[in-house]
This record gives structure tokens, sequence and C-alpha cells, in this order.
């Protein structure tokens, strides 16, 4: 039986996640990538240290723990890949990529906590990744130097690394609890992302009034409040059934970079997304 609260905090922390992708496409017009990124987490990092320290986000023996590391380097990891691909490639092509790490949670979950993979799992791994080949060829010949192939390749490296989070946040959110856990995440990730700035060094930086207001959007409600909802998800619920926050999120996410940008669809493209959105779906009910 799932713990309805804890799906309710996916669910919440998959509408909070939704509403990044486009954002960070608005903000990338003002700040450049890494010092972009290093900014969300810094704020964020800002309001755990100074706000809710006293209400259990920073429990100081975690970060002794190797594993909260691993996990802090593969999450900078990933968003450096997202922010980067995101400056080439359309909001839309990103969040419908960045859900396919629900297809890849499964395989994880089968290898790591040993979670089976019944056959509608598997029919939704297989449509959402002939979804993907849909989404970034749009029924034509790949050029391997286009710009935006290497941008929907970067954001898939970014789709792996969710995944090994979701799977490797699991033991430690049941051991230590969800407030923890999302400080020492965001905490690591913050520490992990600051060298990164320097390859920004030589680019334009506009620090408007608009571009703040990305970033404290993008630290308070995208980050401390996503993370916060997604690790009170996994107290209760598996890391399976946590993937149930990525259908939620690429929903919000296309729907306002479409909006917002204009973002095209042809027959192609438009297959790829209803495929990767169906096969998410499977994955999500087959538990």
């Amino acid at each position: 039986m799932v713990d309805r609260r804890g799906l309710a905090a996916t669910m919440l922390a998959g509408l909070l996640f939704g509403t990044s992708v486009p954002v960070i496409k608005l903000g990338l017009n003002f700040v450049p990538p890494n010092t972009f990124v290093t900014l969300r987490f810094l704020f964020a990092s800002a309001l755990i240290v100074f706000l809710l320290q006293g209400r259990g986000w920073v429990q100081r023996d975690l970060f002794r723990s190797r594993k909260i590391w691993i996990i802090g380097f593969i999450n900078a990891f990933g968003y450096v890949l997202q922010f980067q691909g995101q400056l080439i490639t359309s909001s839309s092509n990103a969040a419908l990529i960045i859900s396919t790490a629900a297809l890849m949670i499964p395989v994880l979950s089968l290898a790591y906590v040993h979670e089976k993979m019944g056959m509608r799992k598997i029919t939704g791994v297989l449509l959402g990744f002939i979804g993907i080949t849909l989404l970034v060829t749009r029924g034509q010949a790949v050029n391997l130097g286009s710009s935006e192939l290497l941008g929907d390749f970067l954001i898939l490296g970014t789709a792996v690394t969710i995944a090994l989070v979701f799977v490797l946040s699991k033991e430690l959110v049941e051991k230590k609890g969800g407030r923890p856990v999302t400080g020492g995440i965001i905490l690591v990730t913050a520490m992990l992302l600051l060298p990164t700035v320097v390859f920004d060094l030589g680019s334009s930086i506009n620090l408007a009034p608009i571009a703040v207001f990305y970033v404290v959007f993008l630290a308070v409600f995208a980050t401390v409040g996503a993370y916060y909802f997604f690790m009170k998800g996994l107290e209760s619920v598996s890391p399976t059934i946590s993937s149930i926050i990525l259908p939620i999120e690429v929903v919000v996410a296309v729907t306002l970079s479409v909006i917002i940008f204009g973002d095209p669809f042809n027959l192609y493209s438009g297959t790829g997304a209803f495929l990767i959105i169906a096969g998410i779906i499977l994955v999500s009910i087959a538990t």
C-alpha cells in the first residue's frame, strides 16, 4: 500500500521541479551557465544554513559519509550538463529528455536495490527510448555536428545523473531522514559547483533584477522546496514509485515551454513526446 502523504509530497516535488527548466532557459539570457547554476545552489545553501539549520536540515555527521559526497558529485555534474545543454537545445526538448530518468530508475533499482522489472516496466522503458529517438531526430538524418543534438545529449547525461541520485539517496533517506539528506545534497552540490565558475571567466554577466529573481526562484522553489518534498516522499515510497514525479514535471515544463518560447513540434517530435510520457506512466504505475 502506497503512503498517500509520501505520494502527495512526490507529486508536489514534480510540480516544483517542472517550473525549473523554462526558468533556467530564461535566466541563461543573463547569466552564463556555470555561474547561474552555482548561484542557484549557493543561495539555496544560504537558506538552509541561516534559516533551516535549526529545523533538522543540517546534520554534521552526514558530511563524514562518503555516500553524500558521491551523490553530491553526481548531482553537481548533472546540473552542469543541464545548464550547458539548455544553452543550445529547446526548453521542451530538455524537459522531455530529463524526464527519461524515470525509465532508467527501474533498471538501476534492479541492480542496486533488487526491485523487479515486470512487463509493464520493460514496455515503458522501450517506448520511452523509442520516443527519445523520434524527439531528437524529428524523423530526419542525424547531423552529428548539430549544436542542438549536442545539447540533447548533454541533457540525456543529466537524466542519467537524476536516476542515480534517486536510487542512491533511498537508503540514506531511510537512515537519516528527508530533511538532513536534502540539506546535505544541496550543500555538497554547492561546494562542488564553485570551481566550475572559473570556466565562465570572460563571459558577460547581467545581474538585472529579473536575473536575480530567476536565481531566487530556482533556489527557493525548484531547489529547497522541490528537493525537500522529493526526499519526504522517499521516506515512505520506493525509488520507482517516486519516479511518478517525472511525468508531472514534464507536463508542467513542456506546457510552460510551449507557452513562453513557442517551442515547435512536428509529427515525429510530437509522437516522440507522446511515447516518452506513455513510457513513464507505464513505469510509474507498474508497482
